[in-house]
């Protein structure tokens, strides 16, 4: 998923992610003792054998640039962490109250929309201001399950 992205990989990277996933997966092949008394070690040159041998992998130079990141990269990697999060949660079954929330929102008024006003009898025309919209914003709050109150998020309008 890396190379197709246009990440740099080299070799030290690459042994960097096949350790911390065989420590994830399978911890104890770093403990295991073979009969002649040595244990396996993850080397470079067994890195290399095993991305030739497995991924068809060879070190090569890059010819051309990869694709730039985009603008909102920090809205793309927070949203794809919310929804691993949101999946983990779900998967994992972690019923932990605290992931429990309840939340609501309601529309505050500070300037209803009016089509009228008071003003000295006969004057014409009568105008008011913001006759056409109303000034409001949104105020969302929540509550867990374990009685956490959530801070207020306030939604004003631009």
């Amino acid at each position: 998923m890396l190379c197709k992205a246009g990440t740099a990989l080299d070799i030290t990277r690459c042994r960097g992610l096949i350790i911390a996933h065989l420590q994830h997966a399978i911890p104890h092949i770093f403990e295991h003792i073979t009969k002649d008394g040595s244990s396996f070690r993850c080397t470079e040159s067994w890195v290399k054998k095993f991305l030739f041998e497995h991924l068809q992998w060879l070190y090569r130079h890059a010819t051309r640039a990869a694709q730039k990141i985009p603008q909102n990269a920090e809205e793309c990697c927070l949203e794809q962490f919310l929804q691993l999060l949101a999946l983990t949660i779900r998967d994992c079954a972690i019923f932990h109250p605290s992931f429990y929330v309840n939340i609501n929102q309601t529309n505050v008024i500070y300037q209803p929309a009016n089509t009228s006003t008071y003003e000295v009898k006969g004057s014409k025309p009568v105008t008011a201001l913001g006759q056409d919209e109303k000034w409001a914003f949104t105020t969302i709050v929540g509550i867990s399950a374990a009685g956490d109150a959530l801070p207020f998020h306030f939604d004003l309008p631009i």
